[in-house]
């Protein structure tokens, strides 16, 4: 099957390194299923809808999501570059609250994704659900942690980082819909803003995901994450993915984190992109989809007892683009990254992200991405990296590749 599918050639059963009668999958189901039908009820519901994908949204208030109904003012309109000279042409996917015959809730609410507890596989305990994956050890021993960079294992890349102090930075996306192997595996291709000035990592990110650990089924979403704590643990305020924890604060009406996507790109077809900006506006991390605001991080998750001027409350120090296949298997898979065509093959074939920029002052002043680029094994994956260039596209580069096939 090609990177034009919705549901995988293969699903075989969830992976996981202990043995199968080691596993308690009753009590990780009501650990989990507990712990998301109380997040839940917490939750202002005005209305629940069902999008044409069958996803679930509950339509809450704008100002429930924060403690006095405070909720910050967005930063100035966003405008996503298109360059219509270009002879590498690709448009704007649609999210699925924007399809025609779609049914929203009522003014003043924002839609908040319902997770899809009766497809989770419960091979994890809730702790480990909530984290970003991970090297499994023995329960006795603490998590190996596996953040974005070189391979570890598990996890391969066709990666790009720059160091610079800055306020935010921006993309556009290539969106293919990528064959993953299993239900413990993740094709994703993303961005983010890190903080290093503590011991501790902090991040903000943002990307095209498919991960049916997260979403349920094997089509790919918008996602965003962030940790305060260098992965040490997920939580309340602490860091995790979507309104999986506390953290992220629902802005707009029509995209939201979890959503999906049409049309999507093809191969030798018509090209679909989506564009993501994360700015620093008024202490706090705010993200642009396809020209909408559609939420923020506040400052204060990162700034704890620290001193605001050494968190990612206040700016950030590396930002990086880059594609991500992980398993919890420790050999090579046949996951796609992008869509699974090598860098090499280009426009119409490969993935891609363009006009990266990064806004290098607090004001809103963008120069171009000039990163450096590495990759953890050429054979599996790979990227292209012109962030030199001073084309259509600006700073761009090609990633993806099959994997062991």
């Amino acid at each position: 099957m090609d990177a034009n599918h919705d549901l995988p050639r293969d699903v075989p059963g969830y992976p996981n390194p202990a043995a199968p009668d080691a596993i308690d999958y009753d009590a990780n189901r009501r650990e989990i299923v507990d712990y998301f039908t109380a997040r839940q009820a917490r939750l202002e519901v005005v209305k629940t809808t069902t999008t044409p994908r069958g996803q679930t949204i509950d339509w809450v208030p704008i100002e429930s999501q924060y403690p006095g109904g405070k909720i910050a003012t967005p930063p100035p309109e966003h405008r996503p570059h298109d360059d219509e000279a270009s002879d590498r042409r690709d448009t704007h996917a649609i999210g699925e609250l924007a399809q025609g015959g779609c049914e929203v809730g009522p003014p003043g609410t924002v839609p908040i994704l319902r997770k899809k507890l009766e497809a989770l596989s419960y091979s994890q305990p809730l702790r480990r659900y909530l984290s970003k994956m991970r090297a499994p050890v023995p329960d006795e021993g603490p998590f190996t942690l596996l953040p974005p960079g070189p391979g570890r294992g598990t996890h391969w890349y066709g990666n790009s980082k720059e160091s610079k102090i800055c306020w935010g930075a921006e993309g556009q996306f290539s969106c293919f819909a990528p064959f993953v192997a299993s239900k413990a595996q993740s094709s994703i291709i993303q961005m983010a803003l890190t903080n290093s000035d503590l011991p501790a990592k902090q991040t903000v990110e943002a990307g095209w995901q498919t991960y049916h650990e997260i979403t349920g089924d094997f089509l790919p979403h918008l996602f965003v994450y962030y940790t305060t704590n260098g992965y040490a643990l997920d939580a309340d305020n602490v860091g995790g993915y979507n309104r999986d924890v506390d953290g992220w604060i629902q802005h707009d009406n029509v995209i939201f984190p979890g959503t999906t996507f049409a049309p999507l790109s093809r191969i030798d077809g018509e090209q679909r992109k989506i564009s993501l900006k994360f700015q620093h506006f008024r202490d706090n991390w705010w993200l642009s989809c396809q020209g909408r605001w559609v939420g923020y991080y506040p400052g204060r998750l990162f700034m704890g007892n620290q001193s605001v001027f050494s968190t990612l409350g206040d700016h950030a120090d590396h930002v990086g683009f880059w594609g991500e296949v992980a398993s919890r298997e420790s050999t090579a898979t046949t996951t796609d990254m992008g869509s699974g065509r090598f860098p090499s093959e280009g426009f119409g074939k490969s993935a891609y992200f363009h006009h990266l920029r990064v806004q290098a002052d607090r004001v809103g002043g963008m120069i171009s991405y000039r990163g450096g680029s590495s990759r953890t094994d050429k054979n599996l994956y790979d990227i292209d990296a012109h962030f030199d260039s001073d084309g259509n596209w600006g700073s761009f580069a090609f990633v993806g590749g099959p994997g062991a096939v």
